[in-house]
This record gives structure tokens, sequence and C-alpha cells, in this order.
């Protein structure tokens, strides 16, 4: 450990931890003050008057990803303490009002003395403007947040407290960020990542200083860039810092303003209804592609038909030779049971699982789930654990005789009979089946192999390497709907990138069910937010309405969307009829939405009614899309193409070309 000018003050032995106090004087100061912001995005020029026109206490303020400015006026401890300002400033035509955190003013307080805490609690002695951590090994471990490569510096800050900050190599920098912001586990694709390396690597190129009146360069949050340290470094990602070392994307030959989002919802929005300003190479693109790479698969037999009877349980027993795929149709599956009908499924899965042939018994109705059972070996595990009272329980007053109830109860409790199947006199050979199906599942859980769909028919596996898929003779080729619905086909064009699932046999997929993606065909699909609902109650979007602009009441909300569906403005008119206006930003941070893509409706009236809005997409929606970088990726896009198509008329240089 050094002073901060290089002095050396002492050495730690590895693995010896060190506390580090800040002993200031009084309570520290808020970090926190909120400020009234006037209107949206401006030029220099045009924040200048507004500041001339509002006063004394106005600023303006750069907005960091942009050459725009915004204007800030009074200070406040709490967000209620600017209603008076919020009306005053209404009263002279002021109506695009924002409550905004900003960081509080000030210079280092005075201390009494930083001071090293060892681990005999020895207190020693530190340089009042801090210190610098040096690592004799391969890094600084910080107790809480993790490894740091590099040096670490601990000074104390204008709030009484104590700033941590790790200086890095930039390419090193960047092995901490570029997993953080784009996890190889979940977007496990070489281009992309080095799309998100590359774009990393730009925005900290042009945001350096940001910061400098903290004491560094970039926080280590979504503010910036996260960032990892040593913990965050991954195999993949590492690989991508590398191959695209000292590469820039540059515009007129200067690095961009790089920015990125998690997910856009389908399409990018111009920069100018976000942050303001020019930033021409940040246009508006899209995430989808007229023709996607698919890949055609084809299966053995598909029902004429409704197919709403089918499930899993009927499908395996098809797949696995249980039952004859034949079955699965509408008319065959409505057939009263019989046990001839199930005699021979039943004897086939009794031999699959090593059980007896079971004898037949000229039973018919519900009598049949019993004989099933009983044949698998299922009465067996009810004698002293279940009781006739808990059959009684289930089925209500409808008799089960004392002989069977016990069975009755397990098969229920299990949910392998449902109560109503049980008051049926006649159940269909599909009621039947399914049964069978589910006592295959009691006794022997089906286990599904799952992988997303890569070019040329190959599959991904969590956490492994491309495949070739193999599929079976007589494969069953099913497609799963949003909501779980099946439907039987003989052919399906997937398309890369979708998930599908199987059942794996010696001679490949037996059973194969391709999922619908409910995000669509959309390259951005691969985030959960690239669809959202939210729901607030009345009382909800009162407070924030309040706190975040000093609005009292709302009628309404009234939008202008762009073709994309993202709302370029919003006006709220308030409880006596006035109409607020909001763009950028401070449209979703208003009512506390993912993003700015979205519609809603409401139900209810007055303090009862509720305010549901669907949308899509995560983040500002301006540059990158972290998400669609890997769809394109999947579809064989490299990185290069990938990040011209989202910085449009960009180059990508290095360092000394």
């Amino acid at each position: 450990m050094c002073s901060r000018m290089g002095r050396v003050l002492m050495t730690l032995k590895p693995g010896e931890k060190l506390r580090i106090w800040w002993d200031a004087q009084g309570a520290s100061d808020a970090t926190d003050e909120y400020r009234v912001q006037v209107g949206g995005p401006m030029g220099a020029a045009e924040a200048q008057a507004l500041v001339a026109r509002l006063g004394e206490t106005a600023e303006r303020v750069s907005i960091p990803d942009s050459d725009s400015w915004r204007v800030v006026t009074g200070r406040f401890a709490n967000p209620s303490d600017a209603e008076p300002l919020l009306e005053k400033l209404r009263g002279q035509g002021f109506m695009e009002l924002w409550v905004s955190t900003e960081r509080r003013p000030g210079v280092p307080r005075k201390g009494r003395a930083l001071y090293a805490i060892t681990e005999r609690y020895e207190r020693l002695p530190l340089p009042i403007e801090g210190v610098l951590l040096r690592q004799a090994g391969e890094w600084v471990q910080v107790e809480g947040k993790g490894r740091y490569r590099g040096q670490v510096e601990v000074f104390p800050n204008a709030q009484g407290r104590l700033t941590v900050v790790n200086t890095v190599e930039l390419e090193t920098y960047l092995r901490g960020v570029v997993p953080k912001e784009m996890g190889p586990a979940v977007y496990p694709s070489l281009e992309a990542l080095k799309a998100q390396a590359v774009a990393a690597r730009t925005y900290a190129w042009s945001n350096r200083g940001k910061r400098a009146k903290d004491g560094f360069d970039m926080s280590d949050t979504v503010a910036d860039q996260v960032y990892g340290g040593r913990d965050g470094e991954q195999k993949l990602s590492d690989q991508a810092v590398e191959e695209t070392k000292g590469l820039f994307a540059t515009y007129g030959g200067k690095p961009i303003q790089a920015l990125f989002m998690a997910n856009c919802g389908g399409q990018t929005v111009d920069n100018t209804y976000v942050f303001g300003g020019g930033h021409p190479y940040l246009q508006s693109v899209s995430n989808y592609v007229a023709q996607p790479q698919g890949y055609l698969l084809k299966g053995d037999y598909a029902p004429e038909g409704d197919q709403g009877r089918l499930n899993l349980e009927l499908l395996r027993l098809g797949a696995c030779g249980i039952i004859s795929p034949r079955l699965l149709g509408a008319a065959e599956l409505d057939e009263p049971m019989r046990a001839l009908h199930v005699a021979d499924p039943l004897a086939r899965l009794a031999a699959r699982l090593g059980l007896p042939r079971p004898s037949l018994e000229p039973k018919d109705g519900i009598d049949l789930y019993l004989w099933m059972a009983r044949s698998l070996g299922l009465d067996g595990l009810v004698s002293g654990l279940e009781r006739p009272e808990d059959t009684a329980y289930f089925l209500g007053s409808q008799a089960m005789s004392v002989k069977d109830a016990p069975l009755v109860a397990f098969l229920i409790r299990r949910g392998i009979v449902p109560p109503a199947l049980w008051t049926q006199s006649r159940p269909t050979l599909g009621q039947g089946l399914q049964v069978l199906g589910r006592i295959w599942q009691e006794l022997d859980p089906l286990v599904w192999q799952s992988g997303t769909l890569l070019k040329e028919g190959q599959v991904r596996m969590k956490g492994g390497d491309p495949q070739a898929l193999a599929l079976a003779p007589g494969l069953l080729l099913v497609e799963e709907a949003p909501g779980g619905f099946l439907r039987l086909v003989t052919e399906s064009r997937a398309q890369v990138g979708d998930n599908l699932r199987w059942l794996a046999t010696p001679a490949g997929a037996s059973l194969l069910v391709r999922r619908l993606d409910p995000e669509g065909a959309s390259l951005d699909r691969y985030n959960s937010t690239a669809h959202w609902r939210v729901e607030l109650s009345e009382a909800e979007v009162l407070e924030r309405l309040k706190s975040k602009a000093g609005i009292k009441g709302i009628q309404g909300l009234e939008l202008i969307h762009n073709e994309a569906g993202r709302v370029l403005e919003m006006a709220v008119r308030d409880g006596a009829g006035h109409r607020h206006r909001f763009t950028g930003m401070r449209i979703r941070g208003l009512l506390g939405l993912k993003d700015n893509a979205f519609r809603y409706l409401t139900l209810g009236a007055g303090a009862q009614r509720r305010w549901i809005f669907y949308g899509r997409g995560w983040g500002h929606g301006v540059g990158m899309d972290q998400s669609g970088a890997y769809g394109f990726a999947l579809e064989g896009w490299d990185f290069e193409r990938i990040l011209k198509h989202y910085y449009r008329g960009i180059e990508l240089k290095r360092v000394g070309d």
C-alpha cells in the first residue's frame, strides 16, 4: 500500500485483510439533491437563453451522450419541496417540467483522519488524501466487490464517504465489461461479443474524463458500463476482446458515441428523440430481416382435423412406440375406452419398465384407471399412507369402495387421475391413454434435451458447442404455440434461434418440439423484455406523477407514436385539465416503464381505475441492441456487419491506423 504520490506505507501478506476507515467530522452530506428540469434536450445557445430567462438559480447541464444541454433550476432536499416552483413555472407557461435527481455539488469535507485497521485491530494513520493499493500478485481483493487487476485507489469524497477507483489498461478493463454487459452464457456467440467489445471500447474512449470531478472516468454501473473486474472475466468474452484489440468504431475519423441497450423492442430510435443533438450514425434501424435463416424440419405423421386433445403424455406414448401415432387423431381419441383398447399399450409400457405382463380384466369405465394403476404397481404404495377420509375430501359426496379408496386418493394426489374423471361413466380412449402417460411420467419422468437451432440444422445445447441434430425414423414433429398449445405437423420451417426440445433415443430424436417464440420473428427476441406487460393502480400512477413531476390528478394520457410504436411525446392531462408534455427518457421514467415503446388501456373508474401497459424493449432504444446483435450473429453476420447496421456510416479503425 502506497500514498497516492507513490510512497510505500506498508506491505500486506498474500490473503491479509485491511479495513480502511474515514473518520469524517459530523454527519455526511446527502449525496443527492432535487432540481426542476425545464424542457427537453436543446442546443447550447437555446439553453443559455433559457437560463437567463429563469434567473440566478438556473444553470445548463451537458447531456453526456449527446451534444445537447438541459436546463435545471432550484435546489431542494425532497421532491415535494419543489412543488411551489413547479406551480410558478407552469403559471409562466412552462409545461414540460421534471423533478430530477442531481449530484449535490461540494468539496471533500474536512475529516479528522484516514486510518487502516489491521486484522489485529491495530489502527494505523494514513495520508488524509487517500491511498493506493498495488497488487503483488495478479489482483487486489475488495471485500464485498471482488477481485481487480491493476491498482486500486481509496480516497475521501465530497459526501464524507470513501471512493474506490480501479485503474487498469483499456483492454483489461474491457475483459471485465463485455461479459457483464453481454454475458456469454446468455449470448454464446463470438461475433456478437466482438461487436460488444468494439462498442464498449469505443464508448470508454469517447467518455474518458466523463466523471473527472469525482476522481475517475466512469462508474461500474449501467450509468456508464457495467464492470465486474477480474471476477467478471470469461473465456469467450476474453477471446472477443483479444480478437478486436485496439479496434474502434469511428465516424469522420473520430471514435463515436457508441450507445447500446439491452433490447430495443424490434426497432431502434434516432438519438434526436432521446438524448437530442446530432450523431448522424445513431439512426433508427430495424431488427427484422426480410428472409431470416431457416431450416425445414420434417415429421412422419400429423392427424387431420382438431388437435385440441393433444398433450405431451399422449405424444410421448406415440413417439416411443407404446401406441400407434394413428391413435392421436380426434376421432380415435374420442372413442369410448375399452380394456381391449389399452391392453397392448399397457403391456408394452410394463415391459419397458421391467414389470410383469398385466392380466386382462374385462372391466369398463373408471375401473380401467384402477386396473392400469395396479398393473404398474402403484397399489403397493398406498397401504397405510392413504386414508378413505382423503378420498372423500377430494371427491366430495361421490362414493368409493373402501378397497379402492386409498389408491384413488393416491392417483388424485399425484395428479394422475383428476377428480373430474372419476365422475364419468364412459371415459374416452384419449382420457385413458393420458392417464397411462401420467403413470409413466410418475414412474419414469420425461427427460428432455433442449437447444437453440443454428444454421444448417445444428443445435447448441446450454453451455455446449454446436452439434448436429440427429432425427430418428418415424419422428413426431410438434409445434408449441404460446400458452403451451400443441400441434402435430409433418413439416415446420423453423427460424434460426428457435428453441427446440426433444426426446433422444439411440437412433436420434423420436419426438421433437419446436417452440414458436412468443416474441415472434424479431432478431432481438432473446431477451425476456422484448415484450412486457405492466399493471399499475390509480394510486401508483398518481404517486409517480406527483413525485417526479409535481402533477396532481390525472384525466388521461395522450401519446404520439412513431411508425414502430415508440412514444415520441407524451402529454399528461392533470385533474384540472392542464396539459403537461414529456419527451425522451422522461416518458418511461415518469411511469416507471422499461421502455418508451408501449400502448395502454384503463379498466374501472376513479380510485379503482387500473392502468395496463403493453410494451416492447428495455432501455433508451438508441444505438446497438445487445440481444439483436446476438440474433444477427445467429443469422451469420460478422461483428463488423452488426456494428455497421446499428451505427450507420461508421468505419472500424485501430489506434495508429
